[in-house]
């Protein structure tokens, strides 16, 4: 349907998941085994899934990957919630994702009601055109 490079909700999904490599330390990983790669999964996964989206033929298609995108954002901040309170995240770092967290979840929601109009205009449009002579 389109490059999913140019929607900016992509670009600032993949920002977000550098920050969480770059703002997860190590000491996740030992104190709570397997926390850091499923964050790190998870804040990937939302890039992902927009990306394959994109390359889908239809509306209805980037609509469901953008959906898992939304989901794959909330299972991070579950994860950085969790690391946060683990104490293994300091709050400041976890203030500072969680902004970020904030700022794709707007962006994608934006874009998930954009879709869901435009998937109604188009029904719209093929109801009209069934019902015109």
């Amino acid at each position: 349907m389109q490059d999913y490079r140019k929607l900016r909700v992509w670009h600032l999904a993949r920002d977000l998941t550098l920050n969480v490599i770059e703002g997860l330390p190590d000491r996740v990983a030992r104190k709570v085994p397997g926390l850091r790669a499923q964050a790190i999964r998870a804040a990937t996964s939302v890039g992902a899934n927009l990306a394959e989206g994109c390359s889908r033929a239809t509306r209805p298609e980037l609509l469901h990957f953008a959906e898992i995108a939304l989901g794959s954002l909330n299972e991070l901040d579950a994860h950085l919630l969790l690391a946060r309170d683990a104490g293994v995240l300091a709050e400041c770092e976890y203030t500072r994702l969680q902004g970020h967290i904030v700022h794709v979840r707007r962006m994608l929601l934006s874009l998930l009601r954009t879709i869901q109009r435009r998937i109604a205009e188009d029904a719209s449009a093929r109801s009209k055109a069934e019902a015109s002579p």
